[in-house]
């Protein structure tokens, strides 16, 4: 099945195609509310990983390249409508950084990187190719989700997405085409602004950290994910049109 999932109606023209890399154990379904905000012809895509949502009965991917491989190649090969900005968010935005590292590498590269609430790819080195416990899991969830019959159900889906990260190796060269900007939570007490620091590094064309007032489960809510893609000549050229 697609990775992709498109919230525009078919054939509509765009200015801008966003795709979305929603965090860790959580579907993209929910960016329906998100589209009808965007501004107009911008082109929103959701990247749906197995294992969730309208995806529960799909087999876990084997790892991150394969991932990365569907992704990359069902955005060069007509998905996008214009102009490609990524936005990841947590480790949605270490999938999009590999992702915006492989359409650099087959000459397609995206107009920008946005990478939100994650942890800089050198704290995935010595991840394990551990089993965490599921009440550790589960407290990484959504508190409206942690106690309700989904919880199962999401951290099935979490630790099969923390498991792709074992035996990441991340890339000693920047990316020399994407420009890159990275954006935390005020309130976010998962990934501070300090574990974000070293993004600056990941890209020659770095466009500066940004804070908004929110927590880290918040970044998928319309309000506060537009607020992630701020007004400015990165994202004015691109989601503005």
């Amino acid at each position: 099945m697609s990775y992709l999932r498109s919230f525009a109606p078919a054939g509509e023209a765009a200015a801008t195609t966003v795709a979305v890399f929603p965090q860790a154990g959580a579907g993209c379904l929910r960016l329906r509310a998100t589209a009808r905000e965007m501004p107009p012809g911008t082109h929103l895509i959701g990247v749906q990983l197995p294992g969730r949502e309208d995806r529960l009965e799909d087999r876990p991917a084997a790892g991150l390249a394969e991932v990365v491989d569907r992704v990359a190649a069902e955005l060069r090969d007509g998905a996008r409508r214009g102009p490609l900005v990524l936005l990841g968010v947590s480790l949605g935005a270490l999938i999009a950084y590999e992702v915006a590292r492989r359409l650099e590498a087959v000459g397609t590269a995206a107009r920008a990187l946005v990478v939100v609430a994650a942890r800089s790819p050198e704290h995935w080195r010595t991840f394990p190719a551990a089993n965490p416990p599921e009440d550790e899991l589960a407290a990484l969830l959504h508190p409206a989700v942690r106690d309700t019959e989904l919880a199962r159900y999401a951290v099935d889906a979490l630790r099969a997405d923390l498991r792709l990260m074992a035996g990441y190796r991340d890339p000693a060269e920047p990316l020399t085409g994407t420009p890159l900007r990275s954006v935390s939570g005020l309130r976010d007490t998962v990934v501070t602004a300090e574990q974000m620091a070293r993004w600056r590094e990941r890209a020659a064309d770095y466009r500066g950290h940004h804070v908004i007032d929110a927590d880290h489960h918040a970044f998928m809510a319309p309000d506060t994910l537009l607020r992630a893609l701020p007004d400015d000549d990165l994202t004015r050229q691109a989601v503005r049109g």
